[in-house]
């Protein structure tokens, strides 16, 4: 008999991952089911309904990067969102590099659609540090359970086999009475 085994592309929207908390929440409908193979993730949504879209920030930057204006101001608040987010699931992540390379291209005008891809590419970086950090995090869940299963099945043999020492010198006894 051939198994086929399912795999599923999820897809998960900007307020689904617009905090550390909801990132949490995703990390868990993921790892629901084991078919859920491939994420596909916004950019980080509004966290509250005055809140901004990350999305929107980045068309905004663009906007004063593309007219010549100092747009660090923007994106340093973009950089805010991600690394309030990188803090709060407790990730060893840095996305410096992106940044630089982000100001670079928006300097050199790269266009609209690559500063809204941004926040998507970002968001998916932050969502494998995270995925993989869960993965670690049950895998050594897996192996303590794994190696106190072991512990527990040499405490009960040990047991047994002093038992069975024990019964053995019992009997050596009852044997060494029942000897002339």
């Amino acid at each position: 008999m051939i198994s086929i085994i399912m795999k599923k592309v999820v897809k998960f929207g900007g307020s689904s991952l617009a905090n550390a908390e909801q990132f949490q929440k995703v990390g868990d409908i993921i790892r629901s089911e084991e078919s859920r193979r491939y994420v596909v993730p916004s950019a980080p949504g509004k966290r509250f309904s005055a809140d901004t879209k990350v999305t929107d920030l980045l068309y905004t930057c663009y906007g004063k990067a593309e007219a010549g204006e100092d747009f660090t101001d923007v994106l340093t608040e973009i950089k805010g969102r991600f690394y309030e987010i990188i803090k709060g699931l407790n990730l060893d992540l840095s996305l410096e590099e992106e940044f630089r390379q982000i100001e670079a291209d928006f300097k050199a005008h790269a266009g609209n659609e690559y500063a809204a891809s941004r926040g998507e590419f970002l968001n998916g970086k932050v969502m494998a540090a995270y995925l993989v950090k869960l993965a670690v995090i049950l895998n050594l869940l897996d192996k303590c359970v794994y190696l106190l299963e072991k512990l527990r099945l040499i405490l009960v043999n040990s047991e047994c086999i002093l038992l069975i020492c024990k019964v053995n010198v019992d009997n050596l006894g009852c044997l060494s009475r029942a000897l002339p």
